[in-house]
């Protein structure tokens, strides 16, 4: 069994950690990759983890131009020092290359890739408030942009070398951070369009006042310790109150649901029943069950000694250096992580071989002709799916009679959010007709996507094996919450346990008191643990899962042969974490918020202005130089802080000071046309930025028509092309497809009818 991508040649000529985690992945995977360092955006590769995703990689030895002419992908991010690095110029040395360039919000943007800024920018961090009573943007601390980032880079150089098999032609894709926070506005920006369409006024809500729903609940145990729940479903929920004791109190509420005052004294039920155990007896107890969704908070520090992660082999040790393993299992064609071969000079022969090119670029999506079928609910593997049909696959999703539980929850915005661009077929799996159905489906399909826990698809008919008597070619991908080893292998998993378990909620909070509190203290920070829990594990998983199949796809593409993948939550919420999941002797300790949560340090902080907040984040000494000039502060250029080694904190009282001279729209005119990170921080959230740009010729939102809700504006797709067209289709209702899909498959009309009468099909209205 070799890599997938053993013996393709990269160029890495990124700086920063989102094209340098793309990179890393694609030598993970077998990929032979070679740096070319930017001494002019050096400082953007400091940091312990760039011990990580600096691994598998060899240095230059030779000319750029030389090694582009064999190469098979080049990455880059901009702005960079490279003159002669440009597309067009290496397209003309090597027409069959695929060059990848990733920037911080767009193409011509003039910032460097670093998260923070654009965060802030784009809303993400005004969407923090609400962590404290106090009004304002909260710093954004998990940095999912660039997690993201790095996986629609991989995804879109998949899609390309796809493409390639065909054409023999490669071409330029493009992506951004701005465009990695795609994925993180679920529904609320359609919500608010659906609002606007219907005369509807938006509820006044202060985010400092939100309570957690009942079983997304996090609750303090009796040793301190805290644990997040994660019980979405009705099922879960009910297990988990019957394992505290609490079952006749849902009773009580179940039937008097929207009695608010009961609902609240259930709350500090639940919150005093918690703390009557530690945090072990009751994970043990909970564990044990097997159908009740909680885990610990932890630090980053302390996942890499989690039980299910170690025994999912996520967490490997390189040269001394504790990190993250592969983010994906390829059963076929596993990665092999640490072995990077340094390319050849006199090398020649390419195993990537290129047919011959066509005399007409073919305009196609690059993943015209792919089909795919999904068995899955809720938001990650249904949300990596529309990514694929995003880039132009088939994609068939199989829904249970009722259709996915996500269409009945919060308006069903976000459904339709992660339903884009498929069809739809709902079918009873439960019955033997329907599995005779589905195996009809899957002998036309290329990759099929589930997200049950294990031993469910067997019973359903939709194993692995079962399948693949059927499609013997078949990329099969199981995503679940823990990975397929360990004590929670068979658990069930929401969106908040891993971003507990994983680190991301307790640094995003500031940390959590450890001492024994009381009722209303265990409230307000209840509430302030989940407002920090944010909603990105979800489609931190799905951008996982999508560069999963595409690895998938390729190696089909070399092989023949399909194969069973892995992806699961824990370890795709680690990579988000990635800054501070290394561990070594003498790694300095993570940057910690500020009690404020403004920022780590005087160069990456929210600042009050005389009116709004501004956002600076400067990680160069050329842009603090720059800085000082600009705003005539030419004195505080010896007071550049090393973020490694200097805090600099005196540095922060004399920029709140100058900040407060003057508004924050001001100080973004200044400075921002420079280049320099420093930009408005309370114009609008994410979700108001997407829906702010719901217009014609918008470079973010296109309208699409969707059957039920009529027009409305959904996100573009993550990724530019210089060929090939991605599509940017409307949301699908449940079972919409049914009649057609079971034409196509040779049913009769008659037929048809029968099963929807026996309730073995099924489709929405």
């Amino acid at each position: 069994m070799t890599a997938p991508l053993s013996g393709l040649i990269v160029l890495d000529l990124s700086s920063g950690p989102a094209a340098g985690l793309a990179t890393m992945i694609l030598a993970d995977f077998g990929a032979e990759v070679t740096r070319f360092d930017d001494p002019e955006y050096a400082e953007l590769n400091r940091g312990a983890a760039a011990r990580m995703w600096l691994r598998g990689k060899s240095q230059a030895s030779e000319p750029l131009h030389d090694a582009a002419k064999r190469a098979d992908v080049l990455v880059i991010t901009t702005p960079n020092g490279f003159s002669a690095a440009d597309f067009e110029t290496i397209h003309r040395l090597n027409p069959g290359l695929v060059y990848a360039e990733v920037s911080a919000l767009g193409i011509d943007s003039k910032l460097p890739v670093s998260e923070p800024v654009v965060a802030a920018s784009m809303g993400r961090m005004k969407a923090m408030e609400g962590i404290l009573p106090e009004p304002g943007p909260k710093y954004a601390a998990v940095q999912v942009a660039t997690h993201a980032t790095a996986h629609n880079v991989v995804s879109g150089i998949l899609a390309c070398l796809h493409e390639r098999l065909s054409s023999g032609i490669g071409q330029r894709v493009a992506t951004s951070l701005a465009h990695g926070l795609i994925p993180y506005d679920q529904g609320a920006s359609l919500a608010m369009q659906m609002r606007q369409k219907n005369g509807e006024v938006p509820p006044a809500l202060d985010p400092a006042r939100i309570m957690p729903t009942l079983n997304y609940h996090p609750v303090q145990c009796s040793d301190g310790k805290w644990l997040q729940l994660g019980n979405l479903l009705p099922h879960l929920f009910a297990n988990f109150m019957r394992a505290i004791g609490l079952n006749d109190e849902l009773a009580a509420l179940i039937q008097n649901p929207d009695d608010l005052e009961l609902r609240e004294h259930l709350r500090d039920q639940i919150l005093t029943a918690m703390q009557t155990q530690t945090s072990s007896e009751w994970m043990q107890r909970f564990i044990a069950d097997g159908g009740i969704a909680a885990h610990q908070y932890q630090t980053c520090e302390q996942a890499l000694g989690d039980p299910d992660m170690i025994a999912n082999d996520h967490v490997i040790t390189i040269d001394g250096i504790k990190q993250l393993g592969p983010y994906t299992k390829l059963c076929g064609t596993p990665a092999e992580v640490g072995k990077g071969k340094k390319i050849s000079a006199n090398k020649v022969a390419n195993p990537w071989s290129r047919p011959a090119m066509n005399p007409v670029a073919d305009t196609a999506s690059p993943l015209h002709g792919v089909t795919i079928i999904e068995f899955a609910t809720i938001i990650a593997a249904p949300l990596a799916a529309s990514f694929l049909a995003d880039l132009g696959a088939r994609v068939i999703k199989v829904e249970s009679v009722g259709g996915d539980p996500y269409r009945n929850m919060a308006g069903g915005f976000g459904a339709t959010r992660c339903n884009q661009g498929k069809e739809s077929i709902g079918v009873d799996l439960k019955s033997e007709t329907g599995q005779r159905i589905v195996h009809k489906l899957v002998k036309g399909a290329d990759i099929v996507i589930h997200n049950f826990r294990p031993d469910v698809p067997d019973r359903l008919g939709i194993g692995y094996e079962q399948l693949r008597e059927i499609k013997p070619d078949l990329i099969y991908i199981s995503a679940n919450g823990y990975g397929t080893k360990g004590p929670s292998s068979s658990r069930p998993s929401t969106h908040p346990i891993p971003g507990a378990a994983m680190g991301g909620a307790l640094y995003q909070a500031g940390g959590a008191p450890t001492e024994v509190l009381n009722l209303q203290a265990l409230r307000e920070y209840a509430r302030r643990l989940m407002r920090a829990n944010e909603v990105n594990p979800d489609p931190n998983t799905a951008v996982t899962i999508c560069s999963s199949a595409l690895l998938g796809l390729i190696a089909r593409d070399r092989t023949g042969a399909g194969q069973q993948i892995f992806g699961d939550m824990f370890i795709a919420n680690a990579y988000a974490n990635f800054n501070d999941f290394v561990s070594f002797d003498g790694k300095p300790e993570r940057a910690s918020l500020d009690p404020a949560l403004l920022g780590t340090g005087p160069l990456d902080r929210l600042y009050q202005c005389s009116n709004g907040w501004i956002f600076l984040g400067i990680e160069r000494l050329h842009d603090w130089e720059a800085f000082c000039s600009i705003t005539g502060e030419q004195h505080l250029v010896v007071h550049y802080p090393d973020p490694i080694t200097h805090p600099g904190r005196d540095l922060t009282t004399e920029l709140s000071s100058l900040f407060a001279t003057n508004t924050a729209i001001h100080w973004e005119s200044m400075l921002l046309p420079h280049g320099i990170g420093c930009v408005v921080a309370d114009r609008h959230n994410l979700a108001e930025k997407f829906f702010n740009e719901c217009q014609p010729g918008s470079d973010w939102m296109v309208p699409v028509e969707h059957p039920q809700l009529g027009s409305y504006y959904r996100h573009t797709p993550m990724l530019t092309f210089s060929r090939s067209r991605p599509r940017a289709s409307a949301g699908t209702p449940g079972g919409a497809h049914t009649r057609a899909l079971m034409a196509e498959l040779g049913y009769p009309a008659p037929e048809i009818d029968s099963l929807f009468s026996q309730g073995i099909l099924w489709s929405q209205g």
